[in-house]
């Protein structure tokens, strides 16, 4: 038999807006989490519960604005709700798109809340089930309220945690629940009230005696005809607030009787509607459930494909370039690795739709000959047309090729960054999926085509194969970039994007080719003096626990600390068990020497695995060297990333930072380390951008911030701030540009959260500008959702305007730390591009192999040693003007300091 679902979709929107990541958007602005959130609700409804062409299914909103029959009854009913945040507003305004997507249909009615619309509909299906031919009723929603509904026919779904953990309510799971029966709810929540909504309830009977008053007489009019039976300060309280408990029932009682202008058998479900559910799925970029459900444009019918091999072809082939405003390329390559891999084609669409693919190296053929296609390549890329989906990689296999592009005119993975900086994967497939809705052909599809025993290597897969996969690639980019340009552009993004983002592609893909040379053998004696340590430092461990036993296991550290040694318990984890992090070794270290020893013996640990061991395994065999990848795409603020390995975690300068720095040195004799690195740089971004005239003038005259700032918080002179007093200067100038609270401050310092409450104040009464700042970007942001540096980097911040303080506090950090740190990112990127310019035009050896957060690390051979160190220190210090200078200490040593 068939089955009716009725979704409270307000409830379920705000429900989903608090659960998911609120700053989940579109590269448009338009703020999805909610959205999200609810799909997948649908999605899995849609799925597991209901029958296309038999189940019913209606989705009710409240209508926005005017009044309700409760407000009428209490003018202070839902009066101390806060403002529905803006985000979730323009979600709510909407949501309508997606649920017609879905094929569900949405019912909103003037004057009455979406509960009592439910509540009646749910009514008439229980009255008409023998005529609709339906066994159940089921209410889906993140509200108690409904659960007065419950009876042997309708069930209630509450969401119990996240937005697919659902658990479904009959009368007995209820009971089990509440204490109470469905009939009984109306009675217990008008004793209990509700602050969300003002309900006032009845002032001292908490949700213990409501229960239990109800488990006792069965209803409040049973209780209050038999007084006498009723504990007297429970009776006393129920007859002095007799009038706001009968308000408070009238408040939460549902109305089951409203009239709604439809036949029942409108809501008869019939399926999502694919083509309307695809475009809004594009609009909102949910490329996931795009994926999930195989939904897909059908744009194969506008797409033209060739392959050319032959010279003829080639030149008709430039023309079309060159008549063409923008061209994408993509480069297919036996290998990721650029020393070892060949190219074996390339495809280059010159419009949307219209595409060419050149095979160079396939097994099979037909194939351009090497000669003829690098020619070709360096006419089309030395022009200013060409762009392309991650072209750091083809820019590496062209300049292995010998080919030295221009800088690409456009590069899609960089532009859906800009736009949605907080998103955190930007694969082609999955873009061409979230903003054309169309479903690429995956690598694992087209290695089907490949032999057997191809490992890997595309050079295996059939020509037409392979130029319909590559081709696609080509096409999609240039499809993407001509969607997203223009967000872009009315972001007012352009000068970022193209002077520079994109310039920047051409300078890390050089860097990644220079990769960073390891002295191996001296990473191997370290080693071995690594492991001496561990081996000392855990007998002495096991000498003072009076047994050995797994240092890394957490469970038995926490055996030993805690029970055997009896050390006091700090914490435990999401299970119950000790807790042994570093938090709480920290802790215990002042006063027990276990604990010390553990933190020394993790230390050397993690630097042994992490460094001194896996590097050496990840030395190339072609070039003697680490090439890392550095990313910019992997953070938010527009800091770069790096990866495989992760160089920029290279320690700090500690004692074993330094001995594993010493491990980064010249492959050649006669040649220097050369490291460049800005002096307080993001303080001195915030000191051009709160204007403030302490701090600008300290830096102007080239004084100790930190020691200032210890002056000024500390009340004294100089002669009287000792190193500790510096040291607290230091952390407390970095916790403000990173916006850390009195509490997170208190901690790092390890004094009270009174005494940082009052250091913090003292900083902003010398620094005033700062302070006037901080207000003007929490003001901004809670104003227009979003912060930028100055640069006009953009990166959304939802979380300001979040009900939780813990998640609003978390916005408030990003508002202020975000276009510091981003700036400083961005003036970092202009010197990193003038002083690859300046090596290509001088046509120096020496090489930019690294840069770690502010510092910039260079191989440089004897004879330009003095011209190196004259070129970095002034790009770096004249990279951008601010209103203080930009200090950069340089030093040249024969290894990385």
């Amino acid at each position: 038999m068939a089955k009716a679902f009725l979704f409270d979709g307000t409830g379920l929107l705000y429900r989903a807006f608090y659960a998911i990541d609120q700053s989940l958007s579109t590269t448009t602005g338009i703020p999805t989490g909610a959205l999200y959130g609810l799909a997948r609700m649908l999605l899995k409804f849609i799925k597991e519960h209901i029958k296309v062409g038999e189940d019913y299914c209606a989705f009710v909103v409240d209508v926005k604005g005017g009044s309700t029959y409760r407000k009428e009854l209490y003018e202070k009913y839902k009066a101390h709700r806060p403002e529905t945040p803006e985000p979730l507003l323009k979600q709510i305004g909407i949501v309508g798109e997606l649920v017609d997507g879905f094929g569900i249909k949405l019912l909103r009615i003037p004057g009455y809340e979406a509960d009592d619309v439910i509540a009646t509909l749910s009514k008439r299906f229980e009255k008409e089930k023998d005529t609709l031919g339906i066994s159940e009723i089921n209410v889906v929603t993140s509200d108690k309220d409904l659960l007065q509904l419950v009876n042997e026919n309708i069930s209630v779904w509450r969401i119990e945690k996240g937005v697919t953990d659902i658990r479904k309510y009959t009368v007995r799971d209820v009971f089990e629940r509440y204490g109470v029966y469905p009939h009984q709810i109306i009675d217990y929540l008008a004793l209990v009230g509700d602050a969300s909504d003002n309900i006032p309830g009845v002032p001292g009977i908490g949700e213990k005696t409501a229960v239990k008053l109800l488990q006792d007489f069965g209803s409040v009019e049973n209780a209050l005809r038999n007084q006498n039976r009723i504990p007297e300060k429970v009776r006393e309280k129920l007859l002095s607030y007799l009038e706001d408990y009968e308000l408070s029932k009238k408040l939460v009682e549902l109305n089951c009787e409203i009239d709604i202008p439809i036949d029942l058998k409108e809501l008869k479900y019939q399926g999502f509607k694919p083509a309307e559910l695809l475009e809004v799925l594009k609009k909102f970029e949910f490329a996931s459930i795009i994926k999930e459900l195989q939904l897909s444009s059908s744009l194969e019918k506008t797409m033209e494909y060739r392959v050319i091999s032959k010279e003829s072809e080639f030149k008709r082939l430039l023309e079309e370039i060159e008549r063409a405003k923008k061209i994408a390329i993509d480069l297919e390559t036996s290998s990721l690795d650029p020393f070892s891999g060949k190219i074996v084609g390339v495809s280059i669409a010159v419009d949307e739709g219209r595409a060419y693919y050149i095979p160079v190296a396939h097994l099979d053929g037909p194939n351009a000959s090497i000669d003829t296609v690098k020619k070709f390549l360096k006419d089309t890329v030395s022009t200013t047309k060409f762009g392309g989906h991650n072209l750091k990689f083809d820019i590496k296999f062209l300049r292995r090729l010998g080919i030295e592009p221009e800088y690409p005119t456009f590069d899609t993975m960089i532009e859906a960054y800009l736009l949605n900086p907080n998103e955190k994967r930007f694969n082609l497939d999955e873009m061409a999926l979230k903003f054309l809705g169309y479903k690429m052909m995956s690598y694992e599809e087209v290695m089907q085509g490949a032999l057997p025993l191809f490992a890997g290597d595309f050079s295996y897969v059939p020509v037409e194969r392979a130029a319909r996969y590559s081709c696609e690639d080509a096409d999609m980019s240039l499809r993407i970039h001509n969607k997203l340009y223009p967000v872009i552009y009315s972001n007012e993004m352009v000068e970022l994007y193209e002077k520079i983002e994109l310039p920047l592609v051409s300078v890390l893909a050089q860097m990644e080719l220079n990769g960073v040379f390891f002295d191996t053998q001296y990473l191997s004696a370290l080693s071995v003096e690594m492991e001496r340590k561990l081996s000392s430092l855990s007998q002495r461990i096991y000498e003072i626990a009076g047994e050995p036993f797994n240092l890394n296991s957490p469970k038995q550290v926490g055996y030993i600390l805690f029970e055997k040694l009896k050390l006091p318990v700090m914490k435990s984890t999401n299970t119950g068990a000790y807790s042994t992090d570093v938090e709480v070794l920290e802790n215990l270290a002042p006063d027990f020497e276990i604990a010390r020893l553990l933190l020394e013996y993790r230390k050397i640990q993690k630097l042994k695995s992490t460094y001194v061991d896996a590097i050496p395994t990840m030395v190339n065999k072609y070039t003697g060297r680490v090439h890392a990848s550095f990313n910019q795409t992997g953070t938010a603020t527009g800091r770069l990333s790096s990866s495989d390995p992760n160089l920029q975690n290279l320690p700090g300068r500690t004692d074993e930072g330094r001995e594993i720095r010493m491990a980064v040195k010249p492959q050649k004799e006669n040649w220097w380390i050369l490291g460049a690195d800005y002096s307080q740089i993001e303080l001195r971004v915030l000191a051009h951008m709160s204007e403030d005239e302490e701090l600008i003038k300290a830096f102007s005259d080239n004084r100790d911030i930190h020691l200032e700032t210890a002056k000024k918080i500390f009340g004294v002179s100089d002669e009287f701030v000792n190193e500790s007093m510096r040291r607290i200067g230091k952390m407390v100038n970095f916790a403000i540009v990173y916006g850390v609270s009195p509490y997170g401050l208190s901690r790092r310092i390890g004094l009270d959260v009174k005494e940082t409450r009052r250091i913090i104040d003292a900083y902003f009464n010398t620094y005033k500008g700062v302070q006037s700042y901080i207000a003007t970007m929490k003001e901004f942001a809670r104003k227009n959702g979003y912060v930028k540096t100055m640069f006009g980097r953009r990166r959304e911040v939802p979380q300001i305007n979040a009900k939780d303080p813990n998640i609003r506090a978390e916005g408030e950090r990003i508002a202020i730390n975000t276009p510091i740190q981003g700036t400083a990112a961005d003036i970092m990127k202009i010197a990193m591009i003038r002083i690859h310019e300046r090596l290509k035009k001088a046509n120096l050896k020496s090489m930019m192999i690294l840069q770690v957060h502010d510092e910039l690390v260079f191989e440089v051979p004897d004879d330009e040693l003095e011209m190196m160190k004259d070129i970095v220190k002034t790009e770096m210090e004249n990279a951008v003007k601010l209103r203080v200078p930009l200090m950069v200490d340089v030093y040249v040593e024969k290894y990385m300091l």
